[in-house]
């Protein structure tokens, strides 16, 4: 994991050995507001300082159209986001969709799973075959299709539903492509 850019949020930090790790081995850690008090190893503070302690030592951004994940994914190139468990079913969600808002190419890390954004480019990952994998359309995509998974994919339009939840990996090597649209890969991981 060199050089990782890593965001540090203030939800239920699960497995603490996962969070404990990226944050030894990022190069860059951003914690999210008040997530800066449960650590003090950051080398920035991102937020509007709302659950913090001493909000008054800490550049504050106070802008409220956007969450504190999604500045951050504004402001810096990030690799890896953990602590975004629990609390508030609202930001949860916004996690993932802060990924687009943001064209964000950040992995989520959560206990067990993984979730990232499909670029308009592709995506190839390598995953251990047997994993449960899915994909999440957020409103319309276009010409999906994934390989290397028990339910192939060619080309075909998909919308926000329960189409591409619970797949399996048949192959080293799953693709994924689409032509437009907000579409998220999410993967069973039981290690970093």
């Amino acid at each position: 994991m060199a050089d990782m850019v890593l965001v540090v949020a203030n939800g239920e930090w699960g497995d603490s050995r996962l969070v404990e790790t990226m944050i030894e081995t990022s190069t860059f850690k951003i914690a999210l507001d008040g997530a800066a008090d449960r650590f003090n190893t950051w080398d920035v503070v991102v937020g509007d300082m709302d659950s913090i302690s001493n909000p008054e030592q800490y550049e504050t951004d106070s802008n409220q159209d956007n969450s504190d994940l999604a500045k951050a994914l504004e402001m810096y190139d990030v690799d890896a986001v953990v602590g975004i468990s629990g609390g508030r079913l609202d930001h949860q969600i916004a996690a993932y969709t802060s990924l687009f808002e943001t064209n964000s190419d950040a992995i989520l890390y959560f206990d067990g799973w993984r979730a990232c954004r499909v670029h308009s480019n592709g995506l190839e990952i390598d995953l251990p075959i047997g994993s449960i994998c899915s994909l999440m359309p957020f409103g319309n995509v276009k010409n999906v299709s994934i390989s290397g998974v028990d339910f192939v994919l060619e080309n075909e339009n998909i919308s926000t539903g329960t189409r591409g939840v619970g797949n399996k990996v048949t192959e080293q090597i799953v693709k994924i492509s689409h032509e437009g649209g907000d579409l998220l890969f999410i993967w069973e991981a039981n290690e970093l």
